[in-house]
């Protein structure tokens, strides 16, 4: 298998600005086409980042030239894209979750072993100099033997309904970060028990006397014994998002960085001591903040290696019933058992990364 991967990327909203840089820098990827159901929209991302071929999404399925098909629809069409580029033989990179419900990931899962292609998906941040870092240091017993871990994620309230306050769609935008990470931490999770408030397709946010009008929060319990906590809310006055990934050990605690972003540093401390930053978690100031398209060229390299992506297809399934069942939890009152597992895949070294960058 020659050594660039041709990429054709289906969906050329505003996630498109973020992968389209990183793509086009990787030696490891040729960016041959961008295709949106909105043809001038594809045209216009076409010209900006110096895409041959601008089309419809149809066209890059039925192309004999495109391996890997980039899937960065909404979510609502995340699965009929996906399907539709395994059913024509690419392998796939999808946005997160991969699908809305656990059913619809398997299949794509089942479809793609079927067909013999690789499937990989967001969030590829987990790739980054931060989290990859922060890993090696808990590998490593930086903190002694991990006891727990909490994962929580506060932003701004909504002033208004919109298709991202209907049911669980911010909770599926979001809990895959901290989900993810958690996982490649320690591993698939067993059970899961949770409360949340959600609205429903029009319903106005309003603030209620405390908490928050869009929140969930959950107690993870996974294979290896671990707790952990987890609550994503909704209500803030802060511009920006505030993220706490941390793990708590026999000896101290590890502060992970945003799985949001790439490249912020991790710290930790052993416990009555002051904070260190994690030694190379910082990314260099040399690269682009954000790094998105990553996992891409990650993909392109494990499928011209023969072997499955770190960011693979299985963490994704996982995920997606992880947060399946918190939902489901918070409207039954009862814990929840998880049915499918997956394996971490190996950490990735600052030496890959930067080969994968070019």
């Amino acid at each position: 298998m020659p050594a660039t991967t041709t990429v054709g990327v289906i969906g050329c909203g505003q996630v498109s600005h973020m992968y389209l840089p990183i793509l086009g820098r990787m030696p490891g990827v040729e960016v041959a086409v961008v295709a949106d159901v909105d043809q001038e929209r594809a045209a216009q991302v076409a010209t900006k980042y110096d895409v041959p071929q601008a089309t419809d999404p149809q066209t890059v399925l039925e192309s004999s030239d495109v391996e890997v098909v980039v899937n960065l629809t909404p979510i609502a069409v995340h699965v009929e894209v996906s399907k539709a580029a395994l059913t024509a033989g690419k392998h796939l990179w999808s946005e997160k979750p991969l699908a809305p419900t656990l059913e619809q990931a398997r299949e794509l899962i089942a479809e793609a072993d079927q067909r013999g292609l690789a499937v990989g998906c967001a969030p590829d941040t987990l790739l980054g100099s931060g989290f990859q870092a922060a890993r090696t240091a808990l590998a490593d017993g930086a903190v002694g033997t991990p006891l727990s871990a909490t994962g929580l994620m506060f932003r701004g309230a909504m002033g208004r309904a919109s298709f991202y306050t209907e049911g669980a769609t911010p909770i599926l935008d979001m809990a895959p970060y901290y989900f993810s990470a958690l996982v490649n931490l320690f591993g698939p999770a067993v059970r899961v028990s949770g409360a949340a408030h959600t609205l429903r397709a029009g319903e106005e946010p309003t603030r209620p006397p405390a908490g928050a009008a869009i929140a969930t929060a959950g107690v993870v319990e996974f294979a290896n014994g671990l707790l952990a906590n987890t609550a994503l809310l909704w209500g803030t006055d802060h511009p920006r998002e505030v993220p706490v990934l941390t793990v708590y050990g026999s000896d101290g605690e590890l502060a992970a960085p945003n799985p949001n972003n790439f490249g912020d540093p991790a710290y930790v401390r052993r416990y009555g001591e002051d904070w260190q930053e994690v030694p190379d978690s910082r990314q260099p100031a040399d690269l682009p903040h954000n790094l998105r398209g990553l996992g891409v060229g990650e993909l392109a390299a494990a499928v011209r290696a023969g072997r499955r992506p770190r960011a693979g297809g299985d963490i994704a399934c996982h995920v997606v019933e992880l947060i399946a069942g918190l939902v489901r939890s918070a409207g039954t009152g009862e814990r929840v058992e998880l049915t499918t597992t997956c394996t971490p895949a190996p950490p990735l070294s600052a030496e890959e990364r930067a080969a994968l960058l070019g």
